[in-house]
């Protein structure tokens, strides 16, 4: 098993859009490597992690797939001191395939970030789907005009070709290719952060969820939704958990549920209705109002989170965060 790293150079990507999510917390960008779709019968024997913020690659890398457990520990050591991964379809392969392959290896501990799915983004939110034929990262890489900056020429089937060839026969050049093949991965998918600026970003972390609350709690809300006239926030607690039942915070009726053994948490407060529109009540809520007054569903201490056009992602979003950040603070 060998850690391979090596000093890159990468853009910083930053935005008014991912600072709202994203900004303070620890981001790497994440891909792996295997024998095989089957994460119950195939291996891993190639993790790659890009450390944008110090600008350093690493790859740890199986030299052959009895040492898988030794490579899985030494990589999810790596990717456990990051608030948040960033994956290409990671949330159906990368992430379930690197649990199930620590489960197998009897490796104890999880990752409790948030991933952040880019193929998901593109997906379910953005109209770059209906203008493609497929979704491939090497596809939206060109698409994003970005295909240029590759140096590898191979698949991911023929990386894994490679890789048994390499176990017969050692051969280093088949080992420097499939390196690079994954270094490449990596480093344009650090490149196709911006993709997120061609979607509808704000509806995507609505359905997708986002992380909420101070890091060191690694707290993430999962899913946001109204019913009647009550707006629900829920969500997993990792990291610090806490348990804890209340109605009310301060004199705002917030109904609270956190559930330490389940690693849940759930909220759920008023909203008040009227001729097609939904508001949150700011100001009773202790919320601080300058933050929300750059919406046009601001006003007299109230935001409209929903009107006959549906509901108003990013006034939701922001007020999901600012509510489970107030309810922090009073702990």
């Amino acid at each position: 098993m060998e850690h391979i790293r090596a000093q890159v150079q990468t853009e910083q990507y930053s935005s008014a859009i991912w600072d709202q999510y994203f900004r303070g917390r620890r981001v790497c960008v994440l891909d792996i490597e295997t024998t095989g779709l089957d994460r119950k019968r195939n291996h891993f024997i190639l993790g790659g992690l890009l450390d944008p913020e110090r600008g350093v690659l690493h790859q740890v890398f199986a030299d052959h797939t009895k040492e898988e457990p030794q490579a899985l520990r030494q990589f999810m050591e790596l990717v456990c001191g990051f608030d948040v991964v960033i994956t290409y379809n990671g949330r159906h392969f990368d992430m379930p395939f690197l649990a199930e392959r620590m489960e197998r290896c009897g490796i104890t501990g999880e990752y409790t970030g948030y991933d952040l799915d880019l193929y998901q983004v593109v997906n379910g939110h953005s109209p770059i789907r209906r203008l493609l034929p497929n979704l491939k990262q090497k596809t939206v890489e060109s698409y994003m005009g970005l295909w240029q900056d590759r140096s590898d020429e191979i698949s991911g089937a023929q990386s894994v070709e490679l890789y048994m060839d390499y176990m017969r026969t050692r051969d280093p050049g088949a080992r420097r290719r499939i390196l690079l093949h994954n270094s490449d991965d990596v480093l344009q998918l650090q490149r196709l952060r911006p993709v997120i600026e061609k979607s509808d970003f704000h509806r995507a972390m609505y359905h997708m969820g986002f992380p909420a609350g101070d890091s060191w709690r690694r707290w993430q809300v999962r899913r946001i939704g109204f019913h009647r006239d009550r707006l629900m926030i829920e969500g997993i607690q990792a990291g610090n958990r806490i348990d804890y039942l209340g109605y009310e915070m301060g004199r705002f009726p917030l109904q609270s549920c956190f559930d330490a053994k389940a690693g849940t948490f759930h909220m759920e407060l008023p909203v008040l209705r009227q001729a097609g529109i939904a508001a949150v009540d700011l100001r009773s809520s202790g919320a601080e109002e300058a933050e929300f007054q750059k919406y046009p569903g601001f006003g007299s201490g109230f935001l409209v989170v929903e009107d006959r056009d549906g509901v108003k992602y990013r006034e939701v979003n922001h007020f999901a965060q600012a509510l489970i950040g107030r309810f922090e603070n009073t702990l």
